[in-house]
């Protein structure tokens, strides 16, 4: 446990001070002339969230199964690709561009001239990230598979669709956009690799959607969450999706020892996630044992994983799980 923490403060700290060095200046820059496109949840999504997490966890993740460090050029590229997630994002749930226009900026950044102060920082991000790409083929085929997932995932705003097609669209979603991030490192997929970081990201989006569950179930977006009759429904999906995605890294051709690594820090980042299901599955009490969100106060659906007892309900999962995640 101790040393896992240990790897993970490590790389939390070399991730801050490179956000100081490289990406501020860039974020200084372009809100110089701020049309008013960018806003403080834009910078604080590059900052503290994609920008930050994006390198620090997911590919530092991935050094760790490959045994070696991340270099300066792979350090640029996944921060920059992290940093531009949540502006593409924007794209699609509040400009509403249009997607021919997307499409035209994800193929063409260098020939794109953009009108808005969030266009012009996508492009200049992205333009960042092909500057340091090792395989510009691979990266742009993992974008288009991303785009393709995006466009899949608004049916979810529909009423109509089933339980079956939203599992799909949301495992579909978290797996290409794993593999997505992955396309900007250097080392070659190893043996099942690919399957297994697809159903890792799958699992993360399934995560994504139990911390969400309030903005969500307030936007009317139907996940795998807010659909359900009974947490125990999603729980047992979680379960289900751990347990393959464990057995998948424990089949890749990457080294005992640094499956182990890799595997300890995903199982004690996605333990959190245990610790929001059951703070949801305890609002079923208030509703004759139905989860109906519509029930539910803000306060009670939003998992706040600062309090002190959550951190340690959280590390108690993960140490609960330890020994599966090494067979």
């Amino acid at each position: 446990m101790i040393p896992t923490y240990s790897a993970l403060l490590r790389d939390v700290s070399r991730q801050k001070r490179f956000i100081r060095e490289l990406l501020l200046p860039e974020l200084r820059d372009a809100m110089k002339n701020n049309d008013g496109t960018l806003d403080d949840e834009d910078i604080k999504k590059i900052t503290d969230y994609y920008g930050f997490g994006v390198p620090a966890i997911v590919g530092e993740g991935f050094c760790t199964l490959r045994g070696y460090p991340m270099n300066k050029s792979e350090r640029i590229a996944s921060t920059f690709q992290g940093a531009l997630t949540g502006l593409y994002d924007d794209f699609f749930d509040k400009t509403h561009v249009d997607t021919n226009v997307i499409r035209e900026m994800m193929e063409n950044p260098a020939g794109f001239r953009p009108s808005t102060s969030l266009g012009k920082l996508f492009i200049r991000f992205l333009l960042k990230v092909h500057e340091h790409l090792p395989d510009r083929g691979t990266f742009g085929e993992s974008f288009s598979s991303v785009f393709d997932a995006q466009m899949e995932s608004r049916a979810q705003a529909g009423s109509d669709i089933s339980r079956q097609d939203i599992r799909e669209i949301t495992f579909n979603k978290g797996g290409v956009s794993l593999l997505f991030y992955r396309s900007v490192f250097e080392h070659r997929l190893a043996s099942g690799e690919a399957d297994a970081l697809y159903h890792a990201g799958a699992l993360m989006q399934l995560g994504n959607d139990i911390f969400d569950a309030w903005e969500d179930s307030r936007a009317g977006i139907n996940t795998l969450v807010t659909s359900c009759n009974n947490i125990s429904e999603v729980k047992e999906v979680f379960s289900e999706q751990l347990g393959r995605t464990l057995a998948l890294f424990g089949q890749t051709g990457y080294e005992r020892r640094n499956i182990s690594r890799f595997l300890h820090k995903f199982v004690l980042g996605i333990s959190r996630c245990h610790v929001c299901l059951n703070q949801l599955e305890r609002l079923e009490r208030k509703t004759a044992n139905s989860f109906i969100p519509s029930s539910y106060n803000r306060e009670e659906m939003i998992c706040d994983m600062e309090k002190p007892t959550n951190m340690f309900r959280s590390l108690k999962h993960y140490l609960q799980c330890k020994e599966l995640s090494l067979r």
